[in-house]
């Protein structure tokens, strides 16, 4: 069996009554018995709601438009490689069909479209529509040959982006009509067909306005007219247009020579009627009609047929394969039928050659053809995708060796503080600013410094210090949020802001150059923990103490004889401890019963909690959490990371989205200070690979990042990237950066061993 490919098909589908519904579900059944691909089918409907089968695993409305944008999304989710759009202008909602181009242009997966019409001389409007669809598809396939000389010529399609596909037929033997004729009750007469849903531009009026002549010198002429009237027509006009025919049919006194069978049959009693048939009959109005499904299935089953010269008749009907007939000519009509039932003797040639060309188009090998394409154009797209990560990761590169992330922090920050949000890359002011994100920026800007000669890093230092002192309370906490305008929004910011700024006090202390940073800092950090019991936990909330951990480690670097700071960090340790043995199951090595945000800082503390007091078991949690943390989000490629939306709950599946930046940096910093700790290069290589997430290698294959104007967004989506950049995320960014800059710095001297190896670290090619 040839690799699997797994393809999605947009579609009307059965049972809805239509021949693009049919034409997707033989083409769907035909796949899945070759290839066995577990493909699936998202239909596009407008109609009151009916029971699709299994294969269809996703319906949305044609007329919403949100529907589109949820359809994609829905794909893009799913574990399917290749989308097959089965196109044509009236399956979809908009002027001209054209709401379909939301979903196209969401689609993350590459796009074959079916094109079922093409206008040689069409409007601007339909014009524009079929562009939009061409353009965000890597293939358009055509079941003629004409219709890729339309593209090339009107719609300037390149060549090589068009593929001709016939229109896929049944698979059925050369037959006698007379024990069809029996078994439906026509035996004796010979039978005319026209098959499809009625619409005034079938032109079965024509073939009316010809019989009577023919009929008059063969009475057994029995015309048969089977389907039902189509139901947008009938929506909009009811069953006029069958009345008209029923109308004609009366004036010319043809009741016994005309049969209406007014329903939509199944494939198995459609196959019976054209097999009971002499002759078939499409006598279409416009030549625009690039393809026909009635005419091809009445070519394959061998049937005699004659039909106006509309394109796609032209050339199935071509080398003596049927009869060609004016249009809107009832007396050239009239002269070709009167001729074939006058020289019956002539027909066994025509089905045979009819039939030979039909095996061309049998369903199995159509399924082939499109089996061969959808591989072609992923690999393609593969290719592509891979191009572009070898760009963006040249870029990542050329980022480790920069030194300079100043301007990126600077154009967030006023005189106030960092802007808490941004509307592409533009600050929104009335968002205002945080504690939270002020006082993470104040310790990734004393680590940048430390690398970068830039004098603004020092002055930035000094705005998030001054509005650290303007939040923090009497009592030593910290408000959290400030608007614009410099109030105060909230009582109190909660564990996380306190935390959180004690990050970076606590780096502001050990770090600062400048006597008066290093004094304010420690004077703001002293009279935070004042007070406090030294034998409780700064939180009991996880994240929030090991932010707090963080701080404190930083300050005993500068001032290793504060016993109460010593007495809390420990405290704080001997709690995250205890919180990953209360928690620990079997397959779930972690502090909680779910995996959230930053979760990597958890580990990370434990590091800073083991630099302080070298005791084993703060190592060895920090190394066993971390390794856990890897493989719930590293698949051995690119980081996968725990999404926000319901996260990863003990028990539970892993949500995809939203992935945000924070959980990057704190990975990244965790990966580097465990390679400090153990010496174990695998942690190198998984900071560097969790680092160029941001650059394309993640899920979605596309840079969280934007390239052109050099700064990070805001998160990786359902729907593709969150093209904001706020503050956490820069932050973010940011901290990834001085964690890769402190390990380049650094050699490794050979792998740590002892106790801290509790666990092992998952390997990296």
């Amino acid at each position: 069996m040839q690799k699997e490919i797994k393809p999605c098909f947009i579609s009307s589908y059965v049972p809805r009554e239509c021949g693009i519904a049919t034409f997707t579900h033989n083409l769907y059944t035909s796949y899945q018995n070759q290839y066995a691909s577990a493909g699936k089918v998202v239909a596009v409907d407008g109609l009151p709601p009916v029971y699709y089968p299994g294969e269809v695993d996703f319906v949305f409305d044609k007329n919403k438009m949100s529907d589109y944008t949820a359809a994609a999304r829905h794909i893009n989710t799913n574990d399917l490689q290749v989308v097959n759009l089965q196109h044509e202008f009236g399956l979809f909602g908009g002027p001209e069909g054209r709401h379909i181009a939301r979903l196209l242009e969401r689609l993350k997966k590459p796009v074959v479209a079916t094109i079922h019409t093409v206008l040689q001389q069409p409007t601007l409007g339909y014009y524009t529509s079929l562009i939009e669809v061409v353009q965000r598809s890597q293939r358009v396939v055509v079941m003629s040959n004409k219709a890729i000389e339309i593209l090339r010529e009107v719609y300037y399609v390149p060549p090589e982006k068009i593929v001709m596909i016939p229109h896929g037929v049944p698979d059925l033997p050369f037959v006698e009509t007379e024990p069809f004729k029996k078994e439906l009750g026509l035996a004796g007469r010979f039978v005319l067909l026209s098959f499809g849903l009625l619409s005034p531009g079938k032109g079965f009026e024509l073939v009316l306005e010809a019989l009577p002549e023919v009929v008059r010198k063969h009475p057994d002429l029995l015309y048969v007219i089977l389907g039902k009237t189509h139901p947008e027509v009938a929506r909009v006009h009811g069953e006029r247009y069958r009345e008209s025919l029923q109308k004609l049919t009366h004036e010319y006194k043809l009741e016994n020579n005309v049969l209406f069978i007014d329903r939509f049959v199944t494939n198995e009693e459609l196959y019976n009627y054209i097999s009971a048939s002499d002759v078939y009959v499409t006598p279409y109005h416009s030549q625009d009609q690039i393809t026909s499904g009635t005419l091809a299935y009445a070519v394959a089953l061998g049937k005699v047929v004659v039909s106006t010269p509309y394109h796609y008749a032209q050339e199935v009907l071509a080398e003596d394969r049927g009869y060609l007939v004016p249009f809107n000519n009832p007396k050239a009509l009239t002269r070709t039928l009167s001729g074939i039932l006058s020289n019956k003797e002539d027909m066994p040639k025509t089905r045979c050659a009819a039939y030979e060309y039909g095996r061309t188009m049998i369903w199995s090998r159509v399924a082939e053809l499109y089996h061969g394409l959808f591989k072609e154009v992923c690999k393609e797209f593969s290719l592509n995708k891979l191009q572009k990560i070898s760009v963006v990761y040249k870029s990542s590169q050329e980022y480790l060796r920069r030194r300079n992330l100043h301007t990126m922090i600077e154009r967030l920050t006023d005189d106030t503080g960092i802007f808490q949000h941004t509307k592409y890359g533009v600050p929104d002011l009335k968002h205002g600013y945080s504690a939270d994100d002020v006082g993470r920026a104040l310790g990734i800007i004393m680590k940048l410094a430390r690398y970068d000669k830039e004098p603004g890093y020092f002055q930035l230092a000094k705005k998030y210090l001054a509005f650290i002192l303007y939040v923090q309370k009497e009592n030593g906490r910290f408000h959290n949020f400030v608007g614009y305008d410099r109030r105060i929004l909230d009582e109190d910011g909660g564990d996380d802001t306190f935390g959180r700024v004690l990050i970076g006090l606590g780096s502001a202390v050990l770090l600062s150059p400048d006597p008066s940073v290093t004094s304010l800092a420690k004077e703001i950090f002293d009279r935070a923990i004042a007070g406090r019991q030294p034998d409780l936990p700064l939180s009991t909330c996880p994240k929030a103490l090991a932010y707090s951990i963080c701080g404190l480690a930083d300050y005993l670097k500068k001032y290793p004889d504060v016993p109460e700071v010593e007495e809390l960090l420990r405290v704080g340790a001997d709690y995250l401890v205890k919180l990953y043995k209360d928690n620990k199951r079997p397959g779930w090595e972690w502090f909680e019963p779910s995996v959230t945000y930053a979760n990597a800082k958890l580990p990370y503390a434990l590091m800073m909690a083991y630099s302080i007091f070298k005791e084993e078991i703060y190592l060895s949690t920090a190394l066993v959490t971390l390794n856990f943390l890897t493989g719930v989000q590293y698949n051995g490629t690119y980081f996968d990371i725990v999404g926000n939306k319901c996260w990863l709950v003990y028990g539970g599946e892993k949500a995809s989205f939203d992935q945000q930046p924070i959980e990057i940096g704190c990975l990244v910093e965790a990966y580097c200070e465990a390679l400090r700790q153990t010496h174990d290069e695998n942690y190198r290589k998984l900071a560097n690979r969790a680092f160029n997430w941001f650059f394309g290698n993640n899920s979605r294959e596309e840079p969280v990042y934007n390239l052109k104007d050099d700064y990070p967004l805001d998160g990786l989506t359902e729907t593709g990237v969150n093209e904001n950049s706020g503050a956490e995320s820069v932050l973010a960014f940011a901290l990834a950066i001085t964690s890769l800059k402190d390990i380049s710095k650094r050699k490794t001297l050979g792998r740590r061993t002892g106790p801290a190896k509790a666990k092992k670290n998952p390997s990296i090619d």
